[in-house]
């Protein structure tokens, strides 16, 4: 069973941008104390987007080192966690998606866990994110909204507000 959870994460694009390298750092640390091999593939809105968050999560968060590239970075080695963006092809295959685009990729299905950030601006970009929502209806898959109410949720905070 695929896992889709819709996260709110602020009002604006920055807000959103430094919540999702919060829930990157957390998913991270899971997989690191499970001693699991997930990987994570971050997805930007565009170019600009992933050359950002490339740079904030050296930053954020800060108690933590997160080993990740840009997916079209061919000069370092892969990584758990990738950044990409519409238009790159990846030929891997990664267990979790962090969607700050909100737009699903075509491929949303391929990921067993997949976390759509919504930024709640009553605009465009939420409109799209509810647009995102019915398309995983229409795929068959019941999706969760989940509206956190603080900035660094981690998946066990998530799991726990689903019961």
């Amino acid at each position: 069973m695929k896992k889709i959870d819709f996260l709110t994460a602020g009002q604006s694009e920055d807000a959103a941008m430094h919540f999702a390298c919060q829930l990157v750092g957390k998913l991270y640390l899971k997989s690191i104390k499970d001693n699991d091999s997930r990987t994570i593939n971050f997805r930007c809105a565009d170019a600009n987007q992933a050359h950002i968050i490339d740079d904030l999560l050296w930053k954020i968060p800060k108690s933590l080192f997160i080993p990740h590239r840009l997916v079209n970075d061919k000069k370092n080695k892969e990584c758990k966690v990738e950044i990409s963006y519409p238009g790159i092809k990846s030929d891997k295959k990664y267990d979790s998606l962090v969607n700050l685009n909100p737009q699903l990729p075509s491929n949303y299905l391929d990921f067993q866990e997949t976390y759509q950030i919504v930024i709640k601006d009553n605009s465009n970009l939420q409109e799209t994110a509810r647009m995102s929502f019915k398309k995983c209806l229409k795929d068959g898959i019941k999706p969760t909204y989940i509206c956190l109410l603080y900035t660094s949720p981690s998946p066990r905070d998530v799991e726990e507000s689903r019961m």
